[in-house]
């Protein structure tokens, strides 16, 4: 999946964009991670400051998991020498992006990660924007991730939380799926008999919605895409990275914010 031509005279730039999923079984949940690719490089495709900076991006497809084409092999096809930036397609840190994605990373040259989504403020907004149809009835308010069992992506999670019940007025407990504790389902058990609202910060279908589904909240809300908003995230990470590595050399700005 390539990106336009920079409309000026200067020598275009090409940086190849590694959009990196975890990858699922579920079709649904590949469907809403494909529509995602196609939106990142859609409203990429738009944007004047990296026109003007002569920055092509070419859109590359990979996995740290689950699915195919794995994220390594992606690395090896491209040209060498080439500019390569790896957009983990995951909502915190763990060891998708400590290990497998940095340990890529490190091998080739001219190649730099962007970081997941994390406690984004335009994240905590999308989040809160699910919530506010359900709050008037729901006595508890859980908002339930993935998990991993790395301290700093545990941290981004209950920076998000924090977020959210500011924006909400209201407590926000974290519970997570798997490779932390609480887990969703426990906390969901011990408050049998009030409404509990579960958040769902999964990117998309898969496993895990199906098992927040079986908990017996009183609600719980859709994963995170399908979502512009949700691709504007990502884009605000994106360049975020081009900038750390001086590929662009001023701001790009998310529009439509």
């Amino acid at each position: 999946m390539t990106g336009p031509q920079p409309g000026s005279d200067q020598p275009v730039r090409p940086v190849h964009v590694l959009a990196a999923s975890h990858g699922t079984d579920n079709p649904h949940g590949q469907e809403q991670i494909n529509r995602l690719r196609q939106q990142l490089a859609e409203q990429a495709a738009g944007h004047r400051a990296l026109r003007d900076q002569g920055v092509e991006l070419i859109w590359h497809e990979a996995y740290v998991d689950v699915q195919h084409p794995q994220l390594p092999e992606v690395l090896k096809s491209l040209p060498e020498g080439e500019a390569a930036l790896v957009l983990p397609l995951l909502v915190a840190d763990g060891v998708h992006t400590t290990e497998d994605i940095a340990g890529a990373v490190a091998g080739r040259a001219n190649t730099v990660a962007a970081a997941p989504l994390g406690a984004l403020p335009a994240l905590a907004a999308v989040l809160a924007n699910r919530a506010e149809p359900h709050l008037h009835g729901a006595t508890t308010v859980v908002l339930a991730a993935a998990g991993t069992r790395l301290p700093a992506g545990q941290q981004q999670i209950r920076d998000l939380a924090g977020q959210l019940s500011q924006r909400l007025g209201r407590d926000v407990q974290v519970g997570y799926c798997a490779g932390a504790e609480p887990r969703v389902p426990a906390l969901v058990q011990g408050q049998a008999g009030q409404r509990t609202l579960v958040l769902s910060a999964l990117l998309a279908e898969g496993f895990f919605q199906d098992k927040l589904r079986s908990t017996g909240a009183w609600q719980v809300t859709t994963p995170l895409l399908p979502d512009v908003m949700i691709a504007q995230c990502f884009l605000e990470r994106l360049f975020q990275a081009l900038e750390e590595a001086a590929w662009v050399t001023k701001k790009v700005e998310v529009e439509g914010r």
